[in-house]
């Protein structure tokens, strides 16, 4: 006579928070007996077995998906034990939108290189490995003077790394004469 296996049981998941997409792994017990074993997962009312990846029976990796409740149950569903229950919770985490005009931060890594002279590692900023010409077509620079440019752009600049930048000074002042700028709207009739 076989004996029934047990309902899996989720007793953990790391992390217990996150915002939708954030992998998690997922413990606990009779959580399958292999991939094809493994039938439904879901989080927080959110169907996760698309991404889910069977790892043993106690072991479950998987990302969470945008669901609608903040806090919910993880259920685990096998073809060999059914509808699992769940002792822990995960809390989803809502992402606060940034507006165009509002600030926001970015993380820049800097690259590392080895410095013969001293002997370490240094960390260089990745605005000094810009490339001197972005576009990769042929400069024709100073065509028109600088004057005339703060005339035309006041406030701006042609410098990409800078905060007024200007793409349209940018082509005019390093491309005026590609094929690019055929048209020079900005050159008036005298």
């Amino acid at each position: 006579m076989s004996r029934a296996r047990q309902p899996p049981l989720v007793t953990g998941i790391s992390p217990k928070e996150g915002v939708a997409w954030t992998k998690v792994t997922i413990r606990g017990e009779n959580l399958g007996m292999g991939p094809p074993d493994l039938i439904g997962l879901s989080i927080c009312g959110h169907n996760c077995l698309l991404t889910a990846e069977w790892m043993s029976a106690s072991k479950i990796v998987c990302r969470v998906g945008p669901a609608k409740d903040d806090k919910g149950e993880i259920i685990v569903t096998t073809k060999s034990g059914g509808l699992g229950t769940s002792t822990v919770s995960f809390r989803l985490l809502k992402p606060e939108r940034i507006g165009i005009l509002d600030q926001s931060a970015v993380w820049v890594d800097e690259m590392n290189y080895y410095d013969m002279r001293t002997n370490r590692n240094k960390g260089i900023s990745p605005l000094s490995l810009r490339p001197s010409n972005p576009l990769g077509i042929e400069l024709d620079k100073g065509k028109i003077p600088q004057k005339d440019m703060e005339l035309i752009f006041p406030r701006m600049s042609g410098d990409f790394t800078s905060e007024n930048f200007s793409a349209t000074w940018y082509l005019i002042e390093n491309h005026s004469e590609s094929s690019l700028l055929t048209e020079k709207p900005w050159v008036r009739a005298v």
